[in-house]
């Protein structure tokens, strides 16, 4: 297979018209291309000011929205560290509250202050009527205890019925 050489013409100059010769054609003007644009009217600037200065708007908008984010995401942060601080302060006051409260430990403070431990427990039943007497004269009595209600309330509410 060979390749057939490639063959080339030149270059075709084209004469320009020129505007000054009175040689032109009318009609070989008109297929210039070339075209008479119209002038940028008022509202044309009013449109594109507008259109820059909303593009201006949100982006100012969005920079400030940022920033605010940006603030309480520290806000945030500060408080997450403050209240992980108080958690870890509150575990360690529960751990020395266990320890104070365990029996081993109460038992050796109690050693140290000359308590020894007793010999045996023995628990006294108090009579009801006691409890009574007592509690009436203390004034610490429940109301409806101390003033029952009459027997036909009672009875009434027993079963249900209205007197």
């Amino acid at each position: 297979m060979s390749a057939a050489p490639v063959q080339r013409s030149a270059p075709v100059r084209r004469r320009r018209p020129e505007l000054s010769s009175p040689a032109v054609k009318p009609d070989t003007r008109s297929k210039s291309h070339l075209q008479v644009v119209k002038p940028v009217s008022k509202a044309t600037y009013s449109t594109a000011s507008m259109i820059i200065f909303g593009v201006a708007a949100v982006l100012t908008f969005v920079v400030v929205f940022q920033t605010i984010i940006a603030e309480q995401q520290l806000r945030l942060d500060k408080i997450s560290t403050d209240v992980r601080l108080a958690q870890q302060h509150y575990d360690e006051l529960r751990q020395q509250r266990a320890e104070l409260r365990a029996p081993d430990h109460l038992r050796t403070q109690a050693m140290l202050l000359g308590m020894s431990q007793g010999l045996g427990a023995k628990f006294e039943e108090i009579p009801a009527d006691v409890v009574a007497i007592v509690m009436a004269s203390t004034g610490a009595m429940d109301p409806s205890i101390a003033e029952p209600r009459p027997l036909e309330s009672l009875v009434s509410i027993a079963t249900g019925s209205n007197p």
